[in-house]
């Protein structure tokens, strides 16, 4: 058994051409008897690499059995230092209209991180992966270097698992429900798409049972290098976030951001709710946000509003089952600017270290180029951490 998960292991480290993000899963706060994110992350507002505590969750509550330590057991790395990576392949089937079909498998995700503890107080954190492509006409393994990535490598001070915490490096401000999937409008809307990580100052508190995570931001400097630089909107400004939360079954949290580019600048504020029913074992998710973006040198601004509800339901341990409606309209004023995304997903973690994520997506455009006509997205996952 030790040889078969020593030879698993080096083959997933030779997959070394999958893609990055930080994961988090806010289904498994109060679902799993856990209060706050950063109990099961070292990140104080979740997502990334997984402490020991998140560890033995995933084998003694969320999956159906197993070790759920660092290389399922077979060696424990020195005190001051905590490694992981995430693995995933995928599979999907795309249908914008019924002569556009796209059909891909590629890898998704290699992950690889690594902290390390100056100090009880004092940590360094640095993650490295690949980034993903669906149609590389390249091939798989081709130009893996210029693929490189590092989302997310910041120094963090934080003397106690609650209480006060700093950190400055490069990672999103903390904001929102932190989902790992970016294709959800709360995460593409808001400025939180993929690979568009900031520079990032970010301090705050984490109680008991309440947290605040005040940050400021800046976009990768135009001299760094591609490994180290942004897709999408460059942005600087600030982003706060407050969460309360209640009887260890329901939290209420309140955010702010600010994101000013060269072009056009977004002002945007909202609420998450999260609530627990323990008899039913469903999780209640939401999200919901009003942006105001304007455009630079003509005066213009459109108010836009982007919204997440979930109802994830665990029937039985290691398996979770969500239904979600999503909603993001580019400008209020204006009809026919609408998207919406009624969105179906299983999440089944089998053993420690694994998980099969499965999800069907119907989005409808209420304006564009496809004028109203739905598209259907289904994928699979198969995803391995260590």
């Amino acid at each position: 058994m030790r040889r078969i998960l020593l030879f698993t292991f080096a083959g997933l480290l030779l997959c070394a051409a999958l893609a990055g993000r930080a994961n988090a899963y806010p289904q498994f706060q109060f679902s799993s008897g856990t209060n706050r994110c950063s109990q099961c992350h070292y990140s104080p507002a979740g997502g990334g690499l997984i402490t020991s505590w998140g560890r033995n969750e995933s084998g003694d509550t969320l999956s159906f059995g197993g070790d759920g330590a660092f290389l399922h057991g077979l060696w424990a790395p020195p005190a001051a230092l905590a490694l992981g990576a995430d693995v995933r392949l995928a599979q999907t089937y795309l249908s914008a209209t019924d002569s556009d079909t796209r059909v891909a498998f590629f890898p998704m995700q290699f992950d690889l991180y690594a902290r390390y503890a100056f100090t009880d107080a004092i940590s360094l954190y640095v993650q490295g992966g690949v980034r993903g492509e669906a149609r590389n006409e390249d091939g798989m393994f081709e130009k893996l270097g210029s693929r490189f990535i590092s989302r997310e490598h910041y120094l963090m001070w934080r003397p106690s698992a609650t209480g006060p915490y700093a950190r400055l490096g490069r990672f999103f401000a903390p904001y929102g429900l932190r989902f790992a999937e970016h294709i959800y409008y709360v995460r593409r809307y808001t400025g939180y798409n993929l690979y568009n990580e900031t520079y990032t100052l970010s301090g705050g508190y984490v109680g008991t049972d309440w947290e605040l995570h005040v940050s400021g931001f800046v976009p990768p400097p135009s001299g760094f290098p591609d490994q180290l630089q942004s897709v999408g909107v460059r942005e600087s400004g600030g982003a706060a976030y407050f969460e309360k939360q209640f009887a260890g079954m329901a939290a209420v949290g309140v955010q702010g951001r600010v994101g000013i580019a060269s072009q056009s600048s977004r002002y945007q504020g909202g609420a998450v709710g999260k609530l627990w029913f323990e008899p039913a074992r469903l999780l209640v998710l939401a999200e919901g946000d009003l942006i105001q973006q304007t455009v630079k040198g003509i005066s213009y601004g459109q108010t836009q509003a982007v919204a997440y509800f979930g109802l994830n339901f665990f029937p039985v341990r290691g398996v979770m089952i969500a239904g979600a409606y999503e909603h993001y309209q580019e400008d209020i004023n204006v009809k026919r600017t609408s998207r919406e995304a009624f969105d179906l997903q299983l999440n089944i973690f089998p053993w420690a270290h694994w998980e099969v994520f499965l999800i069907g997506r119907r989005m409808i455009i209420g304006a564009g180029e496809t004028d109203g006509a739905p598209s259907t997205l289904f994928m699979a996952q198969l995803h391995y951490y260590l």
